[in-house]
């Protein structure tokens, strides 16, 4: 009967999570998840999207399954790994003053509260999109990260967690730029748990040698069509350029030539790709991507000719990410119309709505989006985090907190990522690491705020 209440939060968490993935079954789709499923029905991949995902689905389609099953495992995984990320995080900020069954239930609070629509945690849950399995993969990656430094070497996390950050950089082109820093967490800790320093920088470098060895493998494999998706921020950088300096348009013929309306150049919106490519007329010839070594050759001539420039082009781009004027694209909440006759239940269609006018009712409000939707706020968490945890890393049995800084640094760098790309200016881009930043700050808050309402309570 003890074991049987210790397993509660987690039978609970099961059960929200069925809730959840029954509530908007078989899962929601954009016309990037659409994509995806096609490219898994037909078995012809190319990278436009990382077809990692397209490949599982044709999988799990393969053995006789449906997308609803993955979608079950895609909303279990987030649901168990919010749980686990806080339940981690209590014991290593708290230790023994939050025992393992109050952090369990506490644990499932800070679920629920995310499943608030106040969040759009319940939206990613069962989108099929790159943007929700990172998520996932954070949220893991935090879990077992902080149990290899508090619990030390087991050979099974130690796997899990180098696989799973391989396959953060393989769902996302632009996670791979924190693989260096989750080396750095898998150094710190191994280093914890008794590894010598030759193992230790093996298994730090394992997922960025995995993922290197993965991308062509796949590509041979399921020979996968080469489409350059980074073309198209290219042509969105050197037309950014051109808006802003005259100048140096005349030195860029590629991009000179291609653009229809120099006066439509003044509608030009940093990183929005729509400017290009969907406008109707747009003021640049879209086919600018097409010709890929010579619009890389002038790409890289700008990089040379013009670094201050294209950064600030990039700058602007990445600032529309942070959501201060408007949160865009918040959730996904149907699937759109498409030719393989998917489309949601029916049974749930009432309650599905009541939650997205409630969810675009709070990305639309100037106050509540502020909450949960605007990124730049946790990314200013984030910062505060990592400095306070660096600050107290130097007090006695700070180790603890320097770990924590570091794994901290893993949503900070994905965040910085978009400075190198932005195409849109989605919410969905940086979700994955606000979610594990509000996890953390929930599961420091909730005990702290317990033991304060228990110390004012009357004895």
């Amino acid at each position: 009967m003890e074991m049987r209440r210790e397993r509660w939060p987690d039978v609970l968490a099961v059960a929200v999570a069925l809730f959840v993935w029954r509530l908007f079954f078989p899962g929601l789709m954009s016309q990037d998840s659409i994509s995806q499923y096609g490219q898994a029905l037909t078995g012809l991949y190319n990278d436009w999207h990382p077809p990692l995902m397209a490949i599982v689905l044709r999988t799990v389609l393969g053995l006789g399954a449906a997308l609803g099953l993955l979608m079950l495992a895609q909303c279990l995984a987030g649901v168990l790994g919010v749980c686990a990320l806080a339940r981690e995080c209590m014991e290593l900020l708290y230790g023994d003053r939050v025992p393992p069954r109050r952090a369990a239930w506490l644990a499932l609070l800070v679920l629920l509260l995310l499943l608030v629509p106040l969040s759009p945690l319940a939206f990613y849950l069962m989108t099929f999109w790159k943007d929700a399995w990172a998520a996932v993969f954070l949220l893991w990656i935090g879990a077992l990260a902080i149990a290899l430094f508090r619990r030390g070497m087991d050979r099974r996390r130690v796997a899990l967690l180098v696989l799973l950050s391989a396959l953060l950089g393989l769902v996302r082109h632009n996670a791979v730029v924190i693989l260096p820093v989750l080396g750095l967490v898998l150094w710190l800790g191994l280093r914890r748990a008794g590894a010598g320093r030759p193992s230790a920088l093996a298994v730090a470098a394992a997922p960025l040698v995995l993922w290197l060895a993965a991308n062509p493998l796949i590509d041979a494999v399921f020979q996968v069509t080469k489409l350059h998706p980074d073309s198209q921020i290219m042509v969105l950088d050197l037309v950014g350029l051109c808006a802003a300096d005259r100048a140096a348009c005349a030195e860029l013929p590629w991009t000179r030539s291609h653009i229809r309306d120099e006066a439509g150049l003044a509608r030009y919106r940093p990183g929005d790709i729509g400017f290009i490519f969907w406008d109707d007329p747009s003021p640049v010839d879209p086919a600018m991507r097409l010709d890929y070594p010579r619009l890389r050759a002038e790409y890289l001539h700008a990089v040379r000719r013009f670094p201050v420039e294209l950064a600030r082009v990039k700058l602007a781009a990445f600032k529309t990410l942070l959501g201060v004027h408007q949160t865009s694209y918040f959730f996904h909440g149907t699937i759109i119309e498409n030719p393989f006759g998917l489309r949601l239940n029916d049974r749930f269609a009432g309650l599905r709505q009541r939650l997205i006018w409630r969810a675009a009712t709070v990305s639309e409000s100037p106050v509540l989006r502020w909450i949960c939707g605007v990124h730049l706020v946790w990314i200013g968490v984030n910062v505060l985090w990592v400095a306070v945890l660096l600050a107290l890393s130097f007090r006695p049995g700070g180790l603890r907190y320097r770990f924590l800084a570091c794994l901290l640094l893993v949503p900070l760098g994905y965040y910085l990522s978009y400075l190198a790309a932005t195409p849109e200016h989605d919410f969905r881009f940086m979700y994955p690491s606000t979610l594990m930043v509000q996890c953390v700050t929930l599961a420091w808050m909730l005990p702290w705020l317990a033991s304060r309402s228990w110390s004012r309570s009357p004895s």
